[in-house]
């Protein structure tokens, strides 16, 4: 199980099917019958050619809906749920590590039964949630043991139906969903996405995605328990607010993730801080454009008590609007203090569709220094920009797998900390997935 290309070099001089390189980037490719997708590896994602429809080598992992996560650059996992309903036996969450150069199965597949639209990593956990309605409104927590893989936990639930009780108190009558998940020692936090509270307890969860609260930011915290019997596994702590009214001239809105359903940004861990990049994006909001900037935070220092976060600096703030000339949509860590921005290039429908997002800039979190990425194709000719992509912090560079409508195959572009993007492997595929980097441990 290995790359079909025979003219690909990796470290050890081998080509194509004698690789043993053990460092591989993931290639995703679209089945063309929406029914899957082929996975591929290159130990070189800077030149050659892929073919998903070789099956030599070749591994098909089966979902109408792949989603795919990487944990430590060890475990690749291919997420795979009936968010559309469905049994939830028929959807396979799936693990794959290296070995020997190639790719094997880790664990068993599990099955998440239903939907995640929020996800995260703690610890050696990948945790998810999302917004559920019947019996009032609530939070749904899942989690798998990534290390183990061997069986996934559905039956959590969080409530978020009692204003009377905290976090929901604090929120000037609206309730919530999660925009993104993270650890920070021994700590999980959410970011919270406030919402109009819908009078019908069956449909409160996604029949009002409108708030009044877009200018305040609100962290939740929250202790982790895996083995609790009341299902409590994510148990709360306390929230860190922050009011834009408070700081004029620094305001900062919510981190609500992407906006694409089952994928994740905004909670940055690096090191002993925590940055925390607010989308500000206007989807939902009714409104023609965002009344606060795309901006960093920070949680450091004395504002961290214990190992606890408690509250948000005040002597650190980056309106990445006026920094990039853009809003950012997320934000990818590749290591020395640097993170690789994708950024809106053209607006979305108010409350209907968010923009596209097709520009890229390097933003170093602790210099305050921004660099515009070049060597893209123009937004203009990009088609799409698969949501799985490579970073290989090691090296300081991330890949992102990139469809244009000139005609051209999709290619792999790998845009390092200098901002320069070089096109790399290209891919004869009829749809892109994304691609991913795994190394043997």
């Amino acid at each position: 199980m290995i790359a079909c290309s025979e003219n690909l070099p990796n470290d050890n001089g081998d080509n194509g099917e004698g690789s043993t390189a053990k460092a591989q980037y993931v290639v995703m490719s679209g089945s063309g019958e929406s029914n899957g997708a082929y996975l591929q590896l290159t130990p070189d994602a800077k030149t050659g050619i892929l073919d998903p429809a070789n099956p030599e080598g070749r591994i098909f992992f089966s979902g109408n809906n792949p989603d795919f996560i990487n944990y430590n650059n060890e475990i690749l996992i291919g997420m795979n749920y009936p968010s559309q309903g469905g049994s939830s036996s028929d959807y396979i969450t799936m693990a794959w590590k290296l070995q020997d150069g190639k790719l094997v199965q880790h664990g068993n597949g599990v099955a998440l039964d239903g939907d995640v639209k929020a996800r995260g990593i703690f610890q050696n956990y990948l945790i998810g949630m999302s917004d559920q309605t019947g019996n009032g409104h609530y939070e749904r927590v899942k989690y798998i043991n990534v290390e183990t893989f061997d069986a996934a936990a559905v039956d959590g639930i969080i409530d978020c139906d009692d204003l009377s009780k905290e976090p929901a108190s604090l929120m000037d009558g609206e309730t919530w969903g999660v925009g993104d998940i993270a650890g920070y020692g021994d700590y999980v936090l959410l970011s919270y996405a406030t919402k109009h509270l819908d009078p019908d307890p069956t449909s409160r969860a996604k029949a009002s995605y409108s708030t009044d609260l877009a200018n305040n930011l609100y962290i939740g915290v929250y202790k982790f328990d895996p083995n609790d019997s009341e299902k409590e596994y994510l148990k709360y702590q306390n929230t860190i607010i922050r009011k834009s009214e408070d700081y004029p001239g620094k305001e900062a809105g919510q981190i609500k993730g992407n906006l694409r359903s089952r994928t994740e940004t905004g909670i940055e861990v690096v090191g002993n801080e925590i940055y925390l990049f607010c989308q500000s994006t206007i989807k939902n909001y009714g409104k023609s454009e965002p009344e606060v900037p795309s901006a960093v935070l920070r949680i450091s220092g004395n504002n961290i008590q214990n190992g606890k976060p408690i509250s948000i600096d005040d002597d650190y703030y980056v309106n990445l609007t006026e920094t990039t000339g853009h809003y950012m949509w997320k934000c990818f860590y590749i290591g020395d203090n640097k993170f690789c921005l994708q950024l809106y290039t053209e607006p979305g429908t108010a409350g209907v569709s968010e923009g596209s997002h097709k520009k890229f800039g390097i933003f170093d979190v602790k210099t305050k220094s921004y660099t515009e990425v070049t060597g893209l194709p123009e937004p203009t000719l990009i088609n799409d920009i698969a949501l799985a992509y490579a970073a290989d912090t090691d090296n300081h560079t991330i890949t992102f797998e990139v469809e244009t409508t000139d005609g051209s195959l999709p290619a792999l572009y790998t845009i390092s900390t200098d901002g320069k993007a070089v096109k790399g492997t290209e891919v004869n595929a009829e749809s892109i997935q994304g691609v991913s980097f795994l190394k043997q441990k």
